[in-house]
């Protein structure tokens, strides 16, 4: 049957089966209230792809489901055609997934072991197709346990080619488009000058010379489509065949005479599986067509690798890093001849030797500077994100790395060196994936020379987080291109399509013109761009956009001199900076000197210098900013003012009068260095490699801090156990502190055996996936089945940049399941997760099968299997594993059940062993008996551990008992824990791994009073109670003889619940005896209980209490407290008595020291004084007030005197400030008569009594 649903699903009734309500059904019927799904659906709906789905000869949609798509989904499409001939081709509608993680792959043909064609995640812009020359395809979906995102819409249409040529060309078999004379291009979408094509695509009054457009004055382009006045880019017309598509190679441009760079090189490179792929290619920027390079016989080959960097020098090409394998990080330093052809291994060093130069690093840039060639940052695996700069002098030919830079290190970051006559080499450091994989936007400047590095300090939105982007210097501007911008999983838009430009002569980011900045052709990462040709510009090669992209893109910068208003002038950004000179728009070149004649002075034209539109303020914030000497003289206007530690622009005058520190060679000598912070190493490894660190292992959180710190730590935690363990030590032997050991630290070294030793072994070191998810080796690690390499979390969007991980595992117990290795699966529908393996059938209609690499067609080894014994999209409707055979079904939808299981096996396949069996009883597998020694009914049915019924018994075969129980197993006694009496023991047994199975415990206590009651109580709280109780009694002394052990049995299956229960056993018993002598010991058993629960229980012998003695003692004791308290209540008032006598005694001798005299008035004057004048002053503390004191006059109510018997004088005092003249005479001069004698005389007052300026406040 053809068809997308060629199965079961058009036999059915729908009247018959419709009886229920399953609210929607998207891929199934409904049966009974559910949704019976169809092959490759799954979900309480049937809305989630999962599974193969095979579709033949037939047109249809094929999307993940109508709603955002679930975790962990694996859904594949095998697209078929009969007798195909022409291509297929699919429509990406819509694409909308999680940038780095979830990814839809195709595939050519009808596995996945052809030629891979795409790898495709992120959020479309708009629809795109893509072609399966062979006309058969495989589609195939993963999504991880993360983010969930809308998921896709693809549709497809056989015997077409994409976008039906452009309508340009043929679609012809195996091939594609065949394009018309004039149009070139995969789908004949570009056109040229050609003399057979009727139509010339030339505009703006170009014309077609020499098979190019020959463009007018003010227009360039592949068209003459722009004005000169901005850039244009336009993609190369290759003639020949194209390079195959590769990202994370490695470019660098050659002349064929000194001043002109007219060849391309280009070596190693990541490209799709079945994709043939040469090591080292070369493109003529002239004859616009690429050539494979033939090596010398006698040269080595290194291997194929991407993610490396390739310097020049002289005629040879130095190739260093990169990952080699597709797995292993390398630090191989090639060289390669390029007139003899020949590759030379310069060195093949210890890629896990970490204390020398050079550290295996992938992502990094390299630069050659005079002699020496420079390796900044990269990805090592085991250090991490590498923050040094090693260094290979060409001349000595030794490595050697760079101080510790104060920076974070990345990956697939970008560099330009600015190395201009008269001036320091520089090199500027932009973006890349740093710690945590997250990208960032952080502009370093490192000075060559200085060996220092800085953050400069950017403003405005004219650029964002990028990785695995490039750039390049041209004409002074830094132009950044393409790159990811999918940060950590945060951003669902994967591909750049917007041009960056910094201006490094103004040190500030350009804003782009949306008329030649945003290019969606450049939306890419892992490309390459170099500046070439006779009038240099810029060229991209290659990249990947969810595809590997083979075409190369050129930009051209604007021209200068298309313009001569001077203000049009000083807007041209485009690639270059262009000045007003000499009545003439020109380049701007800051190795020429541009001289004003003296009619443009007059004219007060405008000079040949450069306007840098940017603002004060702009220059005092970015200055501001910067906390060190290093990254203040990094920016554009500041400068460093040692003595204040500040950063200001340097118009500005240092507050010391000092001169302000404008060049880094200058702070080296002011500012001391200090130490890299110990927090910036993100592992053991990085750690080690500073000196003044070291890795602290603690229990909840390793990290990396300074000796000082670990000194501390260790001590604190010396301290801590210390008290721990003497609290309450009471009459006890006092440990000594020098007794107490801990986890000492890692010795340091920085070697790779000793972190490993501690636990923090580099991921990369595993190469099983069970070692990878081990914890006691590693951390942090994650396994990636299909490459079958275990990397750091961190390290996953780097590592896997181009979807190579169909999934990945971090936990141990999923290794199995994910494998991709098709031998370890042992069921059919395990074995079809991966997209890669199909299950042949071995025809006994038992379930029983291989696991197999395989497509559509059949297995890879074709002499495995016969067609109809080879299940690639569905499996045999009998799954029993080989245990059983199937029933019939009960209807015509039912899946077939298998009949009762043998073999000791159990579930609706047979899939499991039957309890108290172990074993892996998928496909055939044997079920053995579980061994626990009589201690468990059941055991784990997959690696046979016991679960030990009794508490206090543990092992894997409950051979053993737990510490502080008491006995042999293997010898037939039962563990049991000791109660000692006279206290409570409280047992909390969680519903938890190890308590969960546990449904009885054991007891006992020996009583060592010999003539007193004991008392048992015991009470069971929780979900699991009720539990019984059994108690039984043992001594060696029964009816007061000696003899061997008698047991009596106290109690039998007595409940225990909350309430709990109480018995008192009497020592007067004459069949027992307690005490030491008749070893007499109680016996309990708390069984028949679930958890989890909380058992309380104790034994105490406590005496009788003698009533009498209680009350006398008790008096006496009352009496002597009252006592006790009457004298302390009499002591307290006499301290009373005596502190009120001491106060008033000190208040007395306070007052009789105060400053006192006489003053005589005169009051014959009847008539009021207007002017206030003080008989005295008491000045306050710190004499800038004091208290006034004047005499005035009582109201008279108009007599002449005041009442009989009434004073007619009054003192009165005010708060006022005292003036400078007031504190000359009121400070007492330091002496130490006036210190001691405060009584003084107000004489030397008299004249300042009489001021008219003072007046109360």
């Amino acid at each position: 049957m053809s068809g997308v649903q060629a199965h079961s699903e058009a036999r059915f009734d729908v009247e018959k089966v419709l009886t229920h309500t399953c609210n929607g059904c998207f891929k199934g019927p409904c049966v009974e209230g559910k949704c019976v799904c169809f092959p490759g659906w799954s979900g309480d709906q049937c809305d989630q792809c999962y599974g193969r789905i095979k579709i033949t000869n037939q047109s249809t949609e094929i999307l993940d489901g109508p709603k955002s798509y679930q975790s962990l989904q694996r859904c594949t499409w095998i697209i078929e055609h009969d007798g195909a001939s022409l291509p297929t081709t699919f429509q990406f509608k819509s694409l909308h997934t999680e940038c780095g993680w979830d990814f839809v792959y195709l595939y050519d043909g009808n596995g996945i072991y052809n030629q891979q064609l795409g790898a495709l995640c992120g959020r479309l812009k708009e629809p795109i197709e893509m072609m399966a020359p062979s006309g058969s395809a495989v589609l195939y979906f993963v999504s991880d346990m993360a983010a969930n995102y809308p998921g896709f819409n693809i549709s497809f249409d056989f015997d077409r080619c994409p976008y039906n040529c452009s309508g340009q060309g043929t679609c012809k078999p195996k091939l594609g488009c065949v394009c018309n004379p004039g149009f070139t291009g995969p789908y004949c979408q570009i056109a040229y000058c050609d003399e057979k094509q009727l139509k010339d695509p030339c505009l703006n009054g170009g014309v077609c010379q020499n098979d190019a457009c020959n463009c007018t004055s003010n227009w360039h382009g592949l068209y003459c489509q722009q004005s000169k006045l901005l850039p244009v880019s336009d993609p190369v017309i290759i003639k020949g065949d194209p390079l195959p598509g590769r990202a994370s190679h490695a470019s660098i441009a050659d002349g064929s005479s000194q001043n002109l760079l007219d060849i391309i090189w280009t070596v190693g490179g990541y490209s799709f599986s079945g994709v043939k792929q040469d090591m080292i290619v070369t493109f003529n920027v002239t004859t616009r067509n690429w050539i494979t390079i033939q090596l010398n016989a006698s040269s080595p080959e290194p291997e194929n690798r991407y993610d490396h960097t390739i310097v020049k020098l002289k005629n040879t090409l130095y190739m260093f890093g990169g990952v080699k394998n597709g797995r292993e990080v390398t630090n191989e330093f090639w060289a390669f001849d390029m007139e003899h052809r020949i590759w030379k291994l310069i060195s093949d060093g210890n890629h896990t030797d970490l204390e020398r130069a050079p550290l295996a690093v992938a992502g990094h840039t390299a630069y050659v500077v005079g002699q020496k060639m420079y390796i900044v940052f990269g990805y090592n695996p085991f250090i991490g994100y590498v923050h040094y700069v090693q260094i290979y002098d060409f001349e000595t030919k030794t490595w050697n790395m760079t101080t510790e830079h104060k920076v974070h290190g990345r990956f697939g970051h970008s560099m330009v060196v600015v190395d201009e006559t008269g001036a320091s080499p520089y090199a500027l450091i932009y973006g890349g994936t740093t710690k945590s994989s997250n990208n960032t936007d952080d502009l370093i400047k490192f000075d060559i020379k200085a060996d220092t590095m800085a953050k400069v300090t950017s403003t405005g939105t004219f650029y964002f987080p990028l990785t695995l982007h490039r750039a390049v210097l041209l004409n002074h501007m830094m132009i950044i291109t393409g790159g990811n911008k999918g940060n950590g999983g945060t951003s669902d838009e994967c591909f750049n399509d917007q041009i960056l430009v910094y201006d490094t002569a103004c040190g500030q980011w350009i804003q782009p013109d949306s008329k030649w900045s945003n290019i969606s052709e450049l939306a890419r990462y892992g490309h390459s761009a170099v500046i070439a040709g006779k009038d240099p510009h810029l060229f991209v090669i290659g990249g990947f956009n969810g595809t590997m992209r083979e075409n190369i893109y050129e930009f051209k910068p604007a021209d200068c001199s298309s313009t001569n208003r001077p203000e049009d002038c000083q807007k041209i950004t485009g690639g270059l900076r262009c000045v007003y000179v000499d009545s003439k728009c020109q380049k701007f070149d800051n190795q020429r000197s541009f001289k004003q004649n003296f009619i443009s002075m007059i004219k007060n034209e405008i000079t040949g210098r450069v306007t840098c539109p940017e603002t004060r303020q702009k220059t005092l914030s970015s200055c501001e900013d910067q906390n060190d000497c290093v990254a203040c003289t990094s920016q554009n206007g500041c400068g460093w003012c040692s003595a204040g530690n500040q950063c200001l622009p340097s118009d500005q005058e240092c507050l010391d009068a000092q001169s302000m520190l404008t060049t880094w060679e200058k702070c080296g000598s002011s500012t001391p260095a200090s130490p890299r912070s110990c927090s910036m190493a993100a592992n053991c490894y990085a750690c080690k490699l500073l000196p003044h660190c070291n890795w602290y292992m603690d229990s909840l959180r390793p990290q990396c801090i300074t000796v000082e710190e670990e000194v501390f730590l260790l001590n604190e935690r010396k301290e801590q156990e210390f008290e721990r363990v003497t609290a309450g030590a009471q009459g006890a032997n006092i440990i000594p502190r020098s007794h107490f050991s801990f986890l000492a630290p890692i010795p340091r070294i920085p070697n790779v055996t000793l972190c490993a030793v501690a636990g923090q072994a580099a991921c990369e070191m595993a190469n099983n996936c069970s070692d990878c998810m081990d914890e006691t080796k590693r951390t942090g690690c994650m396994w990636c089945p299909s490459t079958e390499r275990c990397i750091n979390q961190d390290a996953y969007t780097i590592a896997f940049a181009y979807g190579q991980c169909q999934s990945w595992v971090n936990q141990s117990n999923k290794c199995q399941k994910e494998s991709a290795i098709c031998e370890d699966h042992k069921t059919c529908q395990e074995c079809q997760t991966q997209p890669g393996c199909g299950w042949i059938d071995d025809g006994s209609e038992t379930g029983l099968g291989e696991c197999v690499q395989g497509s559509s067609d059949g297995p890879q080894n074709k002499t495995l299997s016969s067609p109809e014994k080879w299940f690639f999209t569905d499996c045999p409707d009998c799954q029993c594993n080989g245990h059983s055979k199937c029933l019939k079904p009960t209807n015509e939808f039912a899946k077939l059940e298998c009949g009762e299981c043998a073999n000791n096996t159990s579930g609706d396949h047979c899939q499991s062993c039957s309890r108290g069996f172990f074993g892996d009883a998928r496909n055939g597998g044997t079920c053995q008996l579980c061994e626990c020694n009589g201690q468990a009914d059941d055991c784990d049915n997959q690696s046979g551990a016991c679960y030990c019924t009794t508490k206090g018994v543990v092992g894997e075969h409950c051979d053993r008992c737990d510490a502080k129980y008491i006995g042999n197993i293997t010898s037939g006694e039962i563990c049991k824990y000791e109660l000692a009496v006279d206290f409570i023991f409280t047992f909390k047994l969680k519903n938890d791994n190890s308590d969960k199975h546990v449904d009885e415990i054991f007891l006992f206590s020996v009583p060592y009073k010999r003539d007193t009651d004991v008392t048992f109580q015991i009470s069971c709280e929780g979900e699991g109670a009720p539990a019984l109780v059994a108690l039984n009694l043992t001594s060696n002394v029964y009816d007061g003889n000696f003899g061997l052990g008698h047991t009596k049995q106290m109690m039998v299956h007595t409940t225990c619940d909350s309430k709990g229960l109480r018995r008192v056993y009497l020592a007067n018993d004459p069949g027992y005896a307690f005490g030491t002598e008749a070893n007499t010991t109680f016996y309990v058993r708390v069984s028949n209980f679930t958890t989890p629960i909380v058992i309380q229980v104790s034994f105490a012998q406590s005496p009788p209490i003698n009533w009498v003695l209680f009350f006398v003692i008790f008096a006496a004791c009352f009496i002597v407290l009252l006592v006790v308290a009457g004298l302390l209540w009499m002591i307290k008032l006499r301290i009373e008595v005596y502190r009120r006598n001491q106060n008033r005694i000190n208040e007395i001798e306070h007052m009789a020291s105060r400053p006192f005299s006489s003053v005589r008035l005169e009051l014959t004057n009847p008539y009021t004084n207007l002017v206030a004048t003080p008989i005295s002053i008491e000045p306050c503390s710190g004499y800038k007030a004091g208290v006034y004191t004047l005499a005035v006059r009582l109201p008279t109510g108009g007599r002449q005197t005041t009442p009989n018997g009434t004073s007619g004088l009054a003192v009165a005092s005010a708060l006022c400030l005292l003036t400078p003249s007031q504190l000359g005479l009121l400070t007492a001069p330091d002496n130490t008569e006036n210190r001691n004698n405060r009584k003084r005389t107000f004489r030397s007052y008299i004249p300042f009594l009489r001021n008219p300026n003072n007046s109360p406040m």
